[in-house]
């Protein structure tokens, strides 16, 4: 192979990866010039339970969320919610939602949280909602019910905010399937 040639091989990948290293941070320049918008390259996602998956009262399920933190992004705490029903539009009422809090947790990024005190745990418990607290509150069975798994985050980015901003991932889970429910699945 003489110089030509390994050079007519190598260099265009050297040039392609150059390119795609950088065309990402220049694309969110570019956007917050012209535009007045920043641009999130990070994605957060729930990354398990998936989408559909299926959990009983009681179970314990795992639970994995993957953080907004990235270059130029740093993120604080985050806030897990249980919908039993879909939320209504945001704004203020008296039946915003139906579900449960699960828990306010931070993961470890640098230079937003380096020293989180209250990590995510590996598992979370599903509430059996047929069973509430004490008082006025009364639980309902439910089967084959479709609830939704949601992760609030708060984050900041290089550009000014009046308060940290927010980020909102969802997924589906199927509470309490019956085996009819299964056996329509396969």
């Amino acid at each position: 192979m003489n110089a030509t040639s390994f050079k007519s091989r190598v260099v265009p990948s050297i040039r392609l990866t150059f390119g795609l290293a950088t065309t990402m941070y220049l694309f969110k320049i570019l956007c917050t010039l012209l535009f007045g918008v920043v641009v999130c390259v990070a994605h957060p996602s729930i990354v398990k339970p998936r989408n559909g998956t299926r959990i009983d009262p009681g179970q314990q399920f795992d639970f994995e969320y993957q953080s907004i933190a990235d270059y130029d992004i740093s993120a604080y705490n985050f806030t897990v919610w249980l919908f039993t029903s879909r939320p209504s539009l945001f704004h203020a009422t008296e039946d915003f939602a139906t579900g449960s809090y699960m828990g306010r947790y931070s993961m470890r990024n640098h230079p937003g949280n380096d020293y989180p005190h209250n990590l995510p745990p590996p598992y979370l418990t599903m509430p059996n909602f047929e069973d509430l607290p004490v008082g006025f509150g009364v639980g309902e069975p439910c089967e084959d019910r479709k609830i939704y798994l949601a992760v609030i985050e708060e984050y900041a980015t290089g550009e000014a905010a009046v308060g940290l901003r927010m980020s909102l991932s969802m997924n589906h889970i199927i509470y309490n399937a019956t085996t009819r429910f299964r056996d329509l699945l396969q």
